[in-house]
């Protein structure tokens, strides 16, 4: 996921990153780099704090991806602090930054994400990248703790998003394991997956090294 949010970065921070004189031209992927790591950690950060349901709701449009969703809040506080530290760029400069520059690729994200049409991203590759995994098989998310599927798959948050889109969650309607049970297991493995990653300026920049070229 981290190589297709990169490019999904560079593509929407021409004005933000790419032609702004605060950013040097030879720092650009390094600054996309860092916005990358803000959505990545954020996302993830909210999924092991059991902010299932406020992610989820993202991509089913039960809530806003804008400025007043707190987790587009978090991710850009993140971003901003970090172009502070990096660029040496002044709190009101950074803070325009990510406020204009988050909730557009967090509004992309979520539109590529739900566009069978586009490739790029689904939601089981999100989530499963976020929680340290991918899925298998293509038939979800093998969540560790969870007993696989007789078919194979673990969770299919496909599904769960169409459900939730209706106001449910029980896929199958056999009363079995609810939003909440998921919650915990996610925020687990989410969890886990951050501190393998390490810091923000650790693991994750360090997996995107090779993209930024500097």
């Amino acid at each position: 996921m981290l190589d297709q949010l990169f490019k999904l970065i560079q593509t929407e921070s021409q004005e933000e990153i790419i032609e702004n004189p605060a950013i040097p031209n030879e720092m650009n992927n390094h600054a996309v780099g860092l916005a990358t790591d803000s959505v990545f950690g954020g996302l993830q950060s909210a999924l092991s704090n059991g902010g299932l349901k406020d992610v989820l709701g993202m991509f089913t449009g039960n809530s806003e991806s804008g400025a007043n969703n707190p987790i587009a809040s978090g991710i850009s506080g993140n971003l901003i602090d970090s172009l502070m530290k990096k660029f040496g760029i002044d709190s009101p400069v950074a803070t325009q930054m990510a406020g204009s520059l988050i909730p557009k690729v967090l509004s992309r994200l979520v539109q590529k994400t739900n566009d069978p049409n586009d490739s790029s991203f689904d939601i089981n590759g999100v989530i499963g990248s976020l929680i340290g995994g991918a899925p298998q098989g293509g038939s979800g998310v093998q969540i560790p703790g969870l007993t696989p599927q007789p078919n194979g798959g673990g969770i299919d948050f496909g599904g769960i998003l169409k459900n939730l889109s209706h106001g449910g969650l029980d896929t199958n309607h056999d009363g079995g394991m609810g939003l909440d049970d998921l919650t915990g297991l996610i925020g687990q493995a989410a969890g886990s997956a951050g501190q393998h990653n390490g810091q923000p300026q650790g693991g994750v920049m360090d997996m995107l090294k090779e993209l930024m070229g500097n």
